[in-house]
């Protein structure tokens, strides 16, 4: 019998350390997991920080790409005005360029008309400076036979005188 009690004291104080021993190394290993999952918390916890930041910064590059784009609309708004003044000029230069060359033609042939007229004129000054030529020849001549009538008459009047 007392081995029997021995015996069943063992057991008895055997199970609660069994069970002791089993909750220690199952606290151990939670203890493990705890660690681990510490770790891998803190991990996340970073790179949360870090996606965080990269998200922020991810952000101004938006808001700034906006404003630019923003800015560029304005500028794309503006020279498409400038575009449009520049057509509207441009015909207007255009209507403009068509009159002159209009009144070029125009010009031109007042020109030409102007050069035959005087091509004319010139022709009849030379006529009639080929006129008066001769009549200029004409009346030398009559001067001349003038001038060898009133000597003819000096000399008939003289001839008479004596």
């Amino acid at each position: 019998m007392k081995q029997m009690l021995i015996l069943t004291c063992m057991i008895a104080l055997g199970f609660p350390l069994a069970l002791t021993g089993c909750n220690r190394a199952e606290l151990a290993s939670l203890k493990a997991d705890l660690e681990q999952t510490s770790r891998e918390r803190d991990d996340l916890k970073a790179r949360l920080d870090i996606l965080t930041e990269t998200r922020d910064q991810l952000q101004e590059q938006v808001n700034e790409l906006s404003s630019s784009r923003d800015q560029l609309q304005e500028q794309f708004a503006e020279l498409s005005g400038s575009r449009d003044k520049l057509r509207g000029q441009v015909d207007e230069l255009t209507t403009s360029r068509n009159a002159l060359q209009q009144q070029v033609n125009e010009l031109t042939q007042s020109r030409d008309t102007a050069v035959a007229d005087s091509q004319k004129a010139q022709e009849r000054i030379n006529r009639l400076s080929d006129q008066w030529q001769a009549e200029t020849e004409k009346v030398r001549e009559l001067q001349d036979q003038l001038k060898q009538v009133q000597t003819a008459i000096a000399e008939l009047q003289n001839k008479f005188k004596l």
